[in-house]
């Protein structure tokens, strides 16, 4: 049997710790300060048998922390109401909580059913009963018990183990998470964290990260019901030996998790729905507390609009005073900062995203449109499924499967997941940004990706494979990773043509026809933007070749150079740059940067202050 967890919830003093001593024979406060007081302040732990384990929270409205702790780790929830008190504030703000969270279900327990006679009974429980509807306790069983008596105990006991074995758990993440709600150190073994699992499996040896402090620690140890083992599951009370890791740094409220998994973020966009029970109202910028997991958090919401009231509901941005390691579709409940009262419960939504007044409003509430929307808001820079099934903190399989649902795409070569719809506006954008550029720029009748990733913020993969989608459909043409219309006219206009002219006319006459970029310039008299928008447009039509930044020659002339390279190594085995310079009729100052030129593309090979033929100098 799977191991399920109880939850005991009510109002101070209306005898669940009481109870919980009747079902399983342990006091579970343990605190000095509580046998003094006689009341419950933390969370305490007790077993009813191997397989179920009973949470103790309690239930004075001081210590509500500490009870939302608890009740964020158990499967079950026991909501015990006193015979003789009936109702009372907790009563209700402990159901809220309980039904905010994810439980399964609930069994409801009259406690102390000898201080009542049968007419009161029937009004408490028909109290109740109204008090449950719509919520996970609706037409689940009633007990009436005597905790001192042992009145109703065994029959409780009975149902408790029966309504556990039909208790289901659907693992939804193969990825190790653990809100942590103790944390002790044992003589001889080091630190000891506890908690319920919340998803995944962990093994001993394995590596662990807790969050926020994005620290790294390794599993020494691990003990369920007081018994060693080598592994937990998902929903596994779990009390986990670590080692590599100061003491100090442990806390509840901390999140124990697989490593580089969870993003730790002091901002989170939810789903909120305000109490039925609550008379505050929620208004923009107000403070207040943020119940997550095991963990509680001061923060202020950020809403586009002026206030919530009860039973209202709204997207809205909490940012907290503290970070936090959060995942999407944890559950949160939300409390008023001062006087402290249960106002709103809700999802998270995201935990990376723009904080932009349509964006938020937006966002759904249901999975599949809230990954389409998430998806289309990344389609400038589409992510893979590896990044999604990591921001959902669900296995890859699930992912796909969503993914198919909403009739997203994985481009093959790069993996990127998108919407054919935002394929065809990007297509559309590309094609538009493409003519715009070769229109404005005559010299310039192509775009380079690294422009084309700069100006509509592409990721490098994603605008390979939209230029690769519009070389497909013979829209453009791909050369050297610069883009060309496919349709585009290469006709240039009569002015552009005489300067062009001009050019190679002075590069005709030019010794060795060679000569540098800034002595162009002089020579032409032409704007030296222009002249080197000319220069490129003659290396474009394979007119002129470029031997570093700043030198270029005609390609004739280069051509003329190999072919006498090729004779004189018929006959000579090495040449010096006094050879060479012999041989071209080339200066000193533009003989070395084309050796260098013919090194770089293995047309020749420098060894020491000589040149010996190159593997490509007889390739034509």
């Amino acid at each position: 049997m799977h191991q399920v967890v109880i939850g005991t919830a009510g109002h101070i003093d209306h005898g669940k710790t009481a109870l919980v001593e009747a079902l399983t024979g342990t006091n579970t406060d343990t605190l000095a300060q509580e046998k003094e007081r006689g009341i419950t302040i933390d969370i305490g732990f007790a077993y009813l048998d191997d397989n179920i384990t009973i949470v103790d929270v309690p239930g004075h409205q001081k210590f509500i922390r500490n009870m939302v702790a608890g009740a964020s780790t158990i499967h079950i929830g026991l909501l015990i109401v006193a015979a003789d008190d009936g109702i009372m504030p907790q009563t209700i703000e402990h159901l809220q909580i309980l039904n905010s969270l994810s439980i399964k279900t609930g069994i409801t327990v009259i406690t102390k059913i000898d201080l009542a006679d049968d007419d009161w009974m029937d009004l408490v429980v028909s109290d109740v009963k109204q008090l449950e509807k719509n919520t996970i306790f609706e037409d689940t069983p009633i007990f009436k018990v005597d905790s001192r008596s042992k009145k109703g105990i065994d029959e409780l006991r009975k149902a408790i183990i029966s309504l556990s074995a039909t208790i289901k758990f659907e693992d939804k993440s193969e990825f190790f998470k653990m809100h942590i709600d103790r944390v002790f150190s044992k003589k001889g073994y080091g630190p000891v964290v506890t908690g319920t699992v919340k998803s995944g499996r962990l093994r001993v040896g394995q590596s662990v990260e807790i969050l926020p402090q994005n620290l790294k620690a390794k599993v020494r140890g691990i003990q369920t019901h007081g018994g060693d083992v080598l592994e937990v599951n998902n929903g596994f009370r779990a009390a986990i030996n670590l080692t590599k890791v100061d003491m100090s740094v442990l806390k509840r409220g901390s999140t124990l998790a697989n490593p580089g998994l969870i993003m730790v973020t002091d901002k989170l966009l939810a789903r909120i729905t305000m109490s039925a029970y609550t008379k505050w109202s929620l208004k923009n910028n107000q403070r207040v507390r943020i119940h997550i997991g095991t963990s509680e958090i001061l923060a202020r919401v950020k809403m586009y609009q002026k206030k919530i009231k009860k039973d209202e509901s709204c997207n809205l941005i909490i940012y907290l005073e503290k970070s936090v390691g959060a995942t999407i579709n944890d559950l949160i409940i939300i409390r008023s900062y001062s006087p402290l009262d249960t106002i709103a419960s809700g999802i998270i939504l995201e935990t990376t995203f723009e904080c932009e007044k349509q964006y938020v409003e937006n966002f759904p509430l249901d999975i599949n449109d809230r990954l389409r929307y998430s998806i289309t808001k990344n389609s400038s820079k589409p992510c893979t499924v590896d990044y999604w099934s990591k921001k959902y903190f669900v296995p890859k399989e699930n992912i796909e499967d969503q993914l198919k649902i909403i009739n997203a795409r994985v481009s093959p070569k790069y993996g990127l997941v998108y919407l054919e719809k935002d394929l065809g506006h990007w297509k559309k954008e590309t094609l538009s940004f493409i003519r715009k550029k070769s229109k404005d720029d005559a010299f310039h009748n192509y775009v380079e990706l690294s422009n084309l990733m700069q100006s509509l913020q592409f990721s490098e993969k994603w605008a390979s494979y939209i230029i690769e989608e519009l070389v497909k459909s013979n829209d453009v043409k791909l050369k050297s990773g610069r883009i060309f219309l496919a349709k585009k006219s290469s006709e240039v206009s009569k002015e552009i043509k005489k300067d062009l002219k001009k050019i190679n006319d002075i590069i005709d006459n030019i010794d060795s026809n060679i000569i540098s970029i800034k002595e162009l310039i002089l020579l032409s008299k032409l704007n030296p933007k222009k002249t080197k928008d000319l220069v490129f447009l003659l290396i474009e039509n394979n007119s002129l070749l470029r031997i570093n930044d700043d030198i270029i020659i005609s390609v004739n002339a280069l051509n003329k150079m190999l072919s006498l390279l090729r004779k004189y190594f018929i006959d000579n085995n090495k040449m010096s740059i006094s050879d060479f310079k012999a041989l071209s009729n080339l200066t000193r100052k533009n003989a070395i940067p084309v050796l260098e030129y013919f090194d770089k593309n293995h047309f020749t090979i420098r060894d020491g202050s000589n040149r010996i033929a190159g593997e490509t100098l007889y390739v034509e």
